[in-house]
């Protein structure tokens, strides 16, 4: 197959902006149209997961795919593959999964006279523009992406020819590379989520530039992946989350935990005895009850003991 000059420019246009791919619908769309008209293709769709959020475009296509898709979803299963109540569609889907990234026909999938029967054939593909397909894949972490191309007609020159997948396997390296790092990055997202969810720190996610009042009470901002991704701002737990832990480790009483606290803060017996509302010789036997409790002499070790327990916390 021979590309002129002009063809050879949208090919590495197409090729670019998939390297710069982010997982929005209106992104997809114009990749998706722009690789269609390319293609000579009828109609196209294609689909991929946005941090667990099934997404589904289509260019020139009725709404019978997306509606279809949907109303047949029967979730994912433990190995990541997203399952249909559709034997048929489920079966082409678990294939095309488990043979991984790659420019596909249908027919490595199916038999025609299979497709052809189909319900998601007969009642989404078929009336949407999408009666022969061929398109490229890639496996993710759960489900796939997927860009297809649809044809009216197994004559139509782009498939007889074999061009549509000789193009379809030019974008396969950037649409691999782009859709695999998305993943990465979800996944990773995922995780530090559920880390800071379950962290004794004070972990919060800084949307903008560090500066102001992001600073605050933090010891540590880390810089997160990508341009103008933020910073991730760390700072101790503060005394109240330590004092909770010693009473929950120690069995400390109400008012001893709020002593725990006040030592924990730093106050001074008189200031101490001011937050409390009582007297300071009261706050002076409060304190030796933790300090006896927790087994420690001063409140440098009480501190040290606390963040040790909370450092210790599963």
């Amino acid at each position: 197959m021979e590309l002129d000059v002009q063809h050879a420019l949208k090919i590495a246009d197409i090729q670019r902006r998939l390297l710069a791919f982010e997982a929005e619908p209106g992104t997809g769309e114009t990749i998706l149209a722009d690789a269609a008209e390319l293609l000579d293709a009828n109609a196209a769709m294609a689909a991929w997961l946005n941090e667990g959020t099934p997404l589904l475009v289509t260019w020139n296509a009725g709404s019978q795919i997306e509606e279809y898709f949907f109303r047949t979803f029967a979730g994912v299963d433990r190995d990541g593959n997203i399952r249909s109540t559709d034997p048929d569609l489920d079966n082409i889907n678990l294939t095309r999964r488990q043979m991984g990234s790659g420019v596909y026909h249908e027919s490595a999938f199916a038999r025609r006279a299979v497709i052809e029967n189909a319900a998601f054939h007969r009642d989404a593909f078929r009336p949407a523009g999408m009666n022969h397909v061929v398109g490229m894949t890639t496996r993710l972490a759960v489900g796939e992406a997927v860009f297809a191309m649809g044809y009216s007609s197994a004559d139509a020159p782009a498939l007889v020819s074999g061009r549509a997948e000789i193009i379809l396997n030019l974008f396969l390296p950037a649409f691999v590379h782009s859709f695999e790092a998305l993943d990465r990055q979800a996944r990773n997202f995922e995780r530090l989520q559920r880390a800071i969810v379950e962290s004794d720190m004070n972990v919060t996610l800084q949307d903008d530039q560090l500066g102001g009042d992001n600073a605050t009470g933090a010891f540590l901002n880390l810089p997160l992946p990508g341009p103008d991704a933020g910073y991730l701002s760390i700072s101790p737990p503060d005394a109240a989350t330590l004092a909770a832990r010693l009473a929950e480790s120690f069995g400390l009483t109400k008012r001893q935990t709020d002593t725990a606290q006040c030592l924990l803060d730093g106050l001074s017996t008189k200031e101490a005895a001011a937050r409390m509302g009582i007297s300071p010789n009261t706050v002076r036997r409060h304190c030796e009850a933790v300090l006896t409790r927790t087994g420690v002499s001063r409140r440098s070790e009480l501190n040290r003991l606390a963040r040790s327990l909370t450092a210790a916390r599963p």
